[in-house]
């Protein structure tokens, strides 16, 4: 269990991360609501897919010097990094369709018109 300044630094941009994902995906303010102005909608997909993926992966680097002793740390890390890796690389950088309860429900009209998500209108 020995941490170094690594794994703490990943720890730390990890919890950033996540907050600032949750963050936008409530949407509460003009602020949390910039990302869906982004002009295309690889933007749109980072903030949604990218950003909280490269946080989950970011918090199990930091938590790495724990997960050999912890049972419970272990399975959260082995359901936590496909997680991570799908939105990252499925949804984000692959371009491969989401679905529509995927995205948080004050933004799900907006995406749909503006990118011609028709399937999501039936």
């Amino acid at each position: 269990m020995n941490a170094s300044a690594l794994t703490i630094s990943a720890l730390v941009l990890g919890v950033l991360l996540l907050a600032l994902a949750i963050w936008e995906r409530l949407g509460r303010g003009p602020q949390a609501r910039a990302w869906l102005r982004a002009p295309r909608e690889s933007g749109v997909r980072g903030a949604m897919f990218v950003l909280p993926g490269i946080g989950i992966l970011s918090l199990l680097v930091g938590l790495a010097p724990w997960l050999e002793g912890s049972p419970l740390l272990g399975l959260a890390a082995l359901v936590l990094a496909p997680l991570g890796l799908w939105l990252v690389f499925g949804w984000g950088a692959l371009a491969l369709p989401y679905p529509r309860w995927s995205v948080p429900g004050w933004a799900r009209e907006t995406i749909g018109a503006r990118f011609d998500k028709t399937r999501w209108r039936r």
